[in-house]
């Protein structure tokens, strides 16, 4: 692993990395942007391991249970890792999906990247029954075995997109069977993509606004019947061969959203 650098002063650190304009949100969600600027300026490198709870209390000037809660909402957005008895580390695995992407989330600030770094964290991955509109457009015979993954999408450590990825497992059994820990940092438009050989060559995209179901404010931490966007993007390659549906779930946010880059 790599060294974590010398211990910053607070003036000097926060002077650097605390964002404006966020006075209004909680103590732990300052933190928590501040360090994730820290770590995407390169402060700590990836695979670095960050000071101790104790030593961030020092020198942000923020409370251990600030410092603790800001540290487990970024291991959870899969941008750190933390290990008992050993402490917590900058995630070297798993890292931003690569474009092109269905969606993307712009900086809006001096310093920060042209687009929002997005990292994916694999939920879960089940066999879909019944219908919606992921069946209208896959068109399950009986023979098919359509699986579904859900994801978690942390947009630069801010807020979480909650994602449900369609496919038949028929067309991508590897990627139907191999280890979840693998598609962690995954594009998943891509790896379908070179599956068959051929790029994504057409994608019709919706935007409505809808009423969160309860999963999906349980995996974006938002409250129950919570109302924002959901994304729906249907791809096919080559000929009209339908490839996949991804439903995209975007809470309430400050970020412009772009919706453009799509191939």
């Amino acid at each position: 692993m790599a060294t974590a650098p010398p211990r910053p002063a607070t003036d000097d650190f926060l002077r650097r990395y605390r964002k404006r304009g966020l006075e209004g949100l909680p103590k732990y969600a300052q933190l928590r942007e501040a360090l994730c600027a820290a770590i995407h300026a390169g402060h700590w490198e990836r695979g670095a391991r960050l000071p101790s709870d104790s030593d961030l209390t020092g020198f942000t000037g923020y409370s251990l249970g600030t410092v603790q809660r800001a540290l487990r909402e970024l291991a959870d957005a899969g941008v750190v890792v933390r290990n008992q008895g050993s402490g917590t580390y900058v995630s070297d695995g798993g890292g931003a999906i690569d474009a092109p992407l269905h969606l993307r989330f712009r900086g809006s600030t001096d310093g920060e990247p042209a687009f929002l770094p997005l990292y994916p964290k694999v939920l879960s991955r089940t066999r879909a029954h019944g219908s919606g509109a992921w069946s209208d457009w896959l068109r399950p015979e009986e023979t098919s075995d359509i699986v579904r993954i859900d994801r978690q999408l942390s947009v630069n450590g801010e807020f979480i997109v909650f994602n449900r990825f369609y496919f038949d497992a028929r067309e991508f059994p590897d990627i139907a069977a191999c280890p979840l820990a693998t598609l962690d940092g995954a594009n998943l438009k891509q790896l379908l993509g070179e599956a068959v050989s051929m790029p994504i060559s057409d994608v019709e995209q919706h935007v409505s606004f809808v009423s969160f179901d309860a999963a999906a404010c349980k995996a974006m931490g938002v409250k129950p019947g919570t109302r924002g966007l959901l994304l729906e993007s249907a791809a096919a390659a080559g000929r009209g061969n339908p490839i996949y549906f991804l439903e995209s779930y975007i809470p309430p946010n400050d970020r412009r959203l772009d919706v453009s880059a799509l191939r």
